[in-house]
């Protein structure tokens, strides 16, 4: 994970610890960040409610892949609401390359993420 955004946000640790535990695809962690009602859409898949389906989703993409970094271009944030965009690298099982942009949106409650929304096209993988 790197962060090439020149703009702050209080929320610097937590984006930081986030997408260091997704780029990690360590789904426990992943967790630790999110409420446990928390709300959870990754592109065009169904939303997800709860800590234990967001983490068993995660578990299964995870498998799908050998590796992710993300690059954050950006991150805006508006009191307990968070933007970040940029590109995420995947690595395929095949060991190729994929790259795409994504911008999520993160609407937090108590330090933690309440509702996780993904925008991104995996359709590559």
């Amino acid at each position: 994970m790197q962060i090439t955004a020149t703009n702050t946000t209080p929320h610097m640790k937590l984006i930081a610890g986030l997408y260091s535990a997704v780029d990690a695809m360590n789904a426990t962690s992943i967790v630790s960040y999110v409420t446990e009602d928390v709300n959870f859409r990754l592109g065009n898949f169904d939303a997800l409610v709860g800590r234990d389906p967001v983490k068993e989703a995660n578990e299964a993409f995870f498998e799908t892949i050998s590796a992710m970094r993300h690059t954050i271009t950006d991150i805006l944030s508006e009191g307990e609401t968070v933007f970040c965009t940029g590109s995420v690298h995947y690595t395929r099982k095949d060991q190729s390359g994929h790259e795409v942009p994504f911008a999520t949106r993160l609407q937090l409650r108590d330090g933690k993420v309440a509702d996780y929304q993904i925008y991104v096209d995996i359709s590559g993988l």
